[in-house]
């Protein structure tokens, strides 16, 4: 255990050797897809603690207002569409109806107690985020996959996603993530610095140099981009017509 954990953290400060021993560790693509669960799944103790806290504890209606309220006067005080007084008495009206129906949801009895109930809802939001992270990690990975072998790289499946699972080390940080602007810090350098490591063991696992590693992983990010900005134009475009 202890030369794994050794191997582990020498991958994040990019030391040739942990990955060449990690590459030469049996069952990698199993070994990798563990290691995405087991950190989504510590890396989201924090966040699971607290969403825990708010979902055993009875339902506070003034603060669901308040906090309405705060959305809708960020959205008045930004927005020039909601500076139409007609649009501001609609949401105002909004105000109106969906507080109660709040007050009335929660007053409807479950038929376990809330505190087993909140708990289930957060156990099960903490464990599909894990699952979330795998079949994300899965559907990027083939992109970039696609990308390496257009490059003239090349890698078995199984040992690449083995490899590029250590880009979830660093998301160690994202752990304390829920703490106001350090949170925020942090996550930031977690990300940048799993890109980082991502690219890292991409060019180790298909033996291309850094410059093609590199766009290998972040090529299939702005393709992605792209698709979601031509299918919104598309979409916008029909719904334009129609009208």
């Amino acid at each position: 255990m202890g030369d794994l954990l050794s191997t582990l953290f020498r991958t994040v400060i990019l030391d040739d050797t942990a990955y060449e021993e990690w590459r030469e560790r049996p069952n990698l693509f199993l070994r990798g897809l563990v290691l995405i669960l087991v950190i989504s799944l510590v890396a989201g103790l924090l966040s699971f603690a607290l969403n825990l806290v708010n979902e055993v504890r009875p339902v506070d209606v003034d603060r669901i207002e308040e906090e309405i309220r705060q959305a809708f006067d960020l959205q008045l005080q930004w927005n020039p569409a909601w500076q139409d007084p007609e649009i501001r008495q609609m949401m105002e009206d909004m105000i109106d109806v969906i507080v109660p129906m709040v007050a009335d949801l929660a007053r409807i009895e479950a038929p376990l107690p809330q505190g087993i109930v909140g708990f289930l809802n957060a156990t099960t939001s903490w464990l599909s985020r894990a699952f979330t992270a795998i079949g994300g990690f899965l559907f990027y990975g083939a992109l970039v996959l696609l990308f390496v072998n257009w490059l003239g790289g090349s890698a078995k499946l199984r040992d690449f996603y083995g490899m590029a699972s250590l880009y979830v080390i660093p998301g160690l940080l994202t752990l304390l993530s829920p703490i106001p602007c350090l949170g925020a810090l942090l996550w930031l350098i977690g990300a940048i610095w799993s890109i980082v490591v991502y690219i890292k063991a991409t060019a180790v696992a298909t033996d291309m140099e850094g410059g093609r590693a590199v766009l290998a992983v972040l090529a299939p990010f702005f393709a992605l981009i792209l698709l979601g900005v031509v299918v919104s134009m598309a979409v916008f475009l029909w719904v334009w017509f129609l009208v």
